[in-house]
């Protein structure tokens, strides 16, 4: 009874329940933070975790079934820490859960742990379905709104402060400030951003010649 308390994760409301289900699975803009704002990175590393992790649930449980204790934390410990490099934070949170029940009380953690890896298996879901939203590029005939004068007078502020999170706010709305700006700007504007000069890129922004 110990041991299953001990794997059980902290008592949770009904509302800490829902706001996680709410989040999105991945924070995007704190994982381009990760790779310095260089969203074709940024990119590589979504691409490499939906390819290398898409079966780590059905590897843990199959470790589990075996009664494979070091293979089931081997599996969750780079679960852990791939989780982590793509700020998946709470398939992080149920993946260091199910390590710590393993490096806590070894092979005696076998069976309790079942219930964590249905939970992890459902937030690796979730994070799965958000990387093919990312990672799949829009049909032929699919059309992207245009950045609004809003979205652009937030940028054009950010980039007159210096404020770091600007290159987030860019590869966070990419598509709609590309159908804003066209094709040459934003060649421009990515360029400039990558290089963290906000004043070449407020001039591109604004269309100011010395860009």
């Amino acid at each position: 009874m110990v041991l299953h308390h001990a794997l059980m994760r902290p008592e949770r409301t009904a509302q800490q329940d829902a706001a996680d289900s709410a989040e999105p699975a991945l924070d995007l803009v704190a994982g381009l933070d990760r790779v310095m704002g260089d969203r074709a990175m940024h990119l590589r590393v979504l691409a490499r975790f939906r390819s290398d992790y898409h079966d780590a649930a059905a590897r843990l449980r199959r470790a589990l079934a075996a009664g494979d204790a070091a293979l089931a934390q081997r599996v969750v410990h780079t679960l852990k820490g791939a989780a982590a490099m793509v700020e998946a934070r709470r398939l992080r949170q149920l993946a260091l859960g199910v390590e710590l029940a393993f490096r806590t009380h070894g092979e005696a953690a076998l069976q309790p742990a079942g219930a964590l890896a249905d939970e992890l298996a459902d937030e690796l879901g979730r994070v799965l379905e958000q990387l093919d939203t990312v990672l799949s590029p829009p049909g032929p005939d699919a059309v992207v709104a245009a950045a609004s004068p809003e979205d652009i007078a937030r940028l054009r502020a950010m980039l007159d402060i210096g404020d770091g999170a600007a290159p987030a706010l860019l590869a966070q709305r990419h598509d709609a400030f590309l159908a804003a700006l066209g094709p040459e700007r934003m060649r421009l504007l990515d360029a400039a951003v990558r290089d963290f000069d906000f004043e070449r890129a407020l001039a591109v922004l604004e269309g100011r010649g010395d860009a």
